[in-house]
């Protein structure tokens, strides 16, 4: 016969196994996880081993959320929207391509802008060339009488005593002068005194009918004869007659008369340099404007001393180019050779009408 404690523990085995039966039955049903260890005491043995299984047989049988729900809702949401209807794609049609701009297409443009004018177009003026005529005209005066005074006096009319090898000496040295002398003189020669276009219907009279047909325009240079009060010889040449010796754009008036490179103007500077030296003009004739204000009884000499340099200055710069011939640059005009003055002067553009017109002349080396 079984003790008490065997009954009881039977007892609680069997209510606790239809207990389990009954949980399992109703989780699995309606799918609610009702933990039934609640009925179960802590102990040992063959109960701990129950509450183990129960309560995996518990989690397998929690529902696990689906994921798949919220993309199911948003995908009805996006289905149950209209679509919008869609612009039709336009393709951008590139636009025909127009006449390739090239140099000879240029100089064809602004040819055919100079011929319907109606006038003439003045491309280039030389400075003035009194002072470099003057000293020219003397230095060359000067070699040419010393010639004929010593040929005079000392070749033709030697004088009594004097050495047989003084003649021949001073022969050899009136050569030298004569040659000095045609120097100074034909440096005034070939200067171009001034560029103008001339549209080739004011030709007419000038030109033949084939001449006219050549260019539209026509470019007519002035040039200086090498003695005083001669006109000047006027000539006409197509622009393809032409040549540079190099691009004129930046140089006329900016190389000073000893062939050095002047201080760049403002205009070939950046914006910030261009502010700069004007603010530092402005201070510069503001100071000038004080001085001369506290300084007003010495106004007269301060001015003529000023203006006796510049005069001086000027003077002397004429007298030393007959010397060099300084600040010309070789121009070619059909086969012959002339002089452009680049030390200063006024060109259209500031040279870049003679650079689209006329050729560039290539170096020698070239």
């Amino acid at each position: 016969m079984a003790s008490l404690p065997q009954r009881i523990g039977s007892q609680f085995f069997l209510l606790t196994r239809q207990t389990t039966t009954s949980t399992w039955h109703s989780c699995a049903s309606a799918s609610i996880s009702t933990p039934p260890t609640r009925f179960l005491f802590q102990s040992n043995g063959p109960v701990a081993t129950i509450r183990t299984r129960l309560f995996h047989i518990t989690r397998r049988a929690k529902p696990s959320p689906s994921p798949a729900r919220p993309a199911l809702r948003r995908n009805a949401s996006s289905s149950a929207a209209p679509k919008k209807p869609s612009a039709p794609v336009v393709t951008p049609t590139k636009p025909p391509a127009g006449p390739r701009l090239t140099a000879a297409n240029a100089l064809k443009s602004y040819v055919e802008r100079l011929a319907t004018k109606g006038s003439r177009t003045l491309l280039y003026e030389a400075p003035s060339h009194f002072w470099y005529r003057v000293s020219s005209f003397a230095a060359g005066a000067f070699c040419i009488t010393y010639t004929v005074v010593q040929y005079w006096e000392v070749y033709l009319h030697p004088r009594e005593g004097l050495a047989t090898w003084v003649p021949h000496a001073f022969g050899l040295i009136c050569i030298f002068m004569t040659a000095m002398g045609i120097y100074f003189v034909l440096g005034t020669q070939h200067i171009i005194r001034h560029i103008e276009a001339v549209p080739t219907h004011m030709l007419a009279k000038r030109l033949s009918p084939a001449a006219q047909a050549k260019s539209p325009i026509y470019i007519e240079v002035a040039m200086q004869r090498p003695f005083p009060f001669l006109p000047m010889k006027k000539r006409l040449y197509t622009p393809e007659e032409i040549q540079l010796p190099f691009r004129m754009f930046g140089v006329l008036g900016n190389l000073s008369v000893l062939g050095k490179q002047a201080p760049p103007s403002p205009k070939n500077n950046t914006m910030v340099e261009v502010v700069r030296a004007e603010r530092e003009a402005r201070e510069a004739r503001a100071r000038e404007i004080q001085y001369r204000r506290d300084h007003i009884m010495t106004a007269p000499f301060r001015d003529g001393a000023k203006v006796g340099k510049q005069v001086a200055g000027g003077v002397w710069a004429s007298v030393k180019r007959p010397f060099f011939r300084e600040g010309f640059a070789k121009i070619l005009l059909g086969k012959t050779e002339y002089k452009i003055d680049v030390s200063g002067g006024w060109a259209l553009e500031d040279g870049k009408a003679l650079d689209r017109l006329f050729t560039i002349r290539p170096a020698p080396g070239q």
